[in-house]
């Protein structure tokens, strides 16, 4: 395993460096910067993180009657894990509301859960300025279709594990149903069980999934999978269905891990590129599954070896993980995701590589030698 110390300079610099994100309160990706963060707390010893994201969740709440369009992907698993460490009854008070507001979403024939609407197909990313491709996605803008309703897949990892933490915290038994209403639907639309991955999104019009099997979208699947294993317990009668399905998954990434140690953006197409946030996610959730009992460390064990090797080096000197894509909105198009430009300092990069450090810190594994890598300042 990685040296404590090593681990914690690496948490520190990311850490630091997700603190400077200007938070849209609340979009994609916000949920995992926020559980990041309050994993570098826990890595690091200084409660500067903590306290932040507790800040921010106070700010919100106090404007939580106004909610934005994208409320529904608000860090629920974050203000949990935040009651918890400070026991002030507003963030479960709020947690509450949060999931009355989630329950009150309409539903797919199949029972799913429907949080978009109007989805648009083929939006360009938001690039900065001085971005060399930031003009050519602003005159992209005008092409955008409106996709209609839709069922992502990023909602596997914002539904399931709030639900289940809900009920972890509460004991309340409705909202375990609710993890299970949220989650198995969203499976059923988008998991396919011959490839053994998620597909990105299912377009209710058509009644059919886009056909592109995302990278990052499957790290959003995997953790949400374990992250609602593990809230409801092991013992769940449910633990089963999604233990299975988790190990059948992670058992399937390790074959098309590239011998760099990360994955492509589209995780079957040999000619997409290598996208850094994958190997992040992918070891956190390996690593859920292993504590879990839903996989074998020497199995994976050389699966995470190479991802975390992947990993520490694509970590710069400002503490930014490098070669991370974009926010990624949805396509039918596989060529659209190998497009998407990379180079993005946010939260669903910076987030899932302090939620790895963490996970794979609490391994119930004795000591072993180093991976051998020694961390070098790098520039992005």
């Amino acid at each position: 395993m990685l040296p404590r110390e090593q681990v914690i300079d690496i948490a520190a610099r990311a850490a630091d460096r997700l603190l400077a994100y200007p938070w849209k309160v609340w979009f994609w990706g916000d949920s995992i910067g926020l559980e990041g963060l309050l994993d570098a707390s826990a890595l690091t010893g200084s409660r500067e993180y903590q306290g932040y994201v507790y800040g921010l969740l106070k700010g919100w709440t106090a404007r939580e009657a106004s909610r934005s369009a994208f409320d529904y992907t608000a860090p629920g698993v974050a203000l949990l894990r935040v009651f918890e460490l400070t026991g002030d009854e507003s963030m479960i008070e709020a947690a509450r509301r949060h999931a009355s507001y989630m329950s009150g979403f309409r539903r797919t024939a199949a029972g799913a859960f429907v949080r978009y609407e109007n989805a648009a197909i083929e939006l360009p990313p938001v690039l900065p300025a001085g971005h060399p491709d930031a003009e050519a996605a602003r005159r992209n803008h005008s092409k955008v279709s409106d996709g209609g309703p839709c069922v992502f897949v990023d909602s596997v990892h914002f539904d399931g594990p709030f639900f289940a933490k809900l009920y972890q915290v509460t004991g309340e038994s409705r909202y375990r149903d609710l993890a299970l209403a949220n989650i198995l639907p969203q499976i059923e639309l988008l998991y396919d069980r011959n490839e053994r991955l998620f597909h990105h999104f299912w377009i209710e019009r058509t009644a059919r999934r886009n056909g592109v099997l995302w990278g990052r979208g499957n790290g959003w699947a995997v953790l949400g999978v374990a992250q609602t294993m593990e809230y409801l317990g092991t013992d769940d009668p449910a633990a089963g269905t999604l233990g299975e399905l988790l190990g059948a998954t992670l058992d399937r990434l390790a074959g098309l891990q590239d011998e760099c140690g990360a994955w492509r953006t589209v995780l079957n197409d040999a000619d997409a590129y290598i996208e850094s946030s994958t190997a992040a996610f992918f070891i956190d959730a390996i690593c859920r599954a292993v504590r879990l009992g839903a996989a074998r460390y020497e199995a994976h064990e050389p699966v995470l070896d190479r991802a975390l090797r992947f990993l520490i080096e694509h970590v710069g000197a400002d503490g930014a993980l490098r070669d991370v894509s974009y926010e990624t909105f949805p396509s039918t198009r596989v060529e659209h995701y190998r497009r998407m430009p990379r180079g993005a300092m946010v939260p669903w990069g910076q987030g899932p590589l302090l939620t790895a450090l963490r996970s794979y810190s609490d391994l119930p594994l004795d000591p072993v030698a180093s991976l051998g890598v020694a961390h070098e300042d790098r520039q992005n």
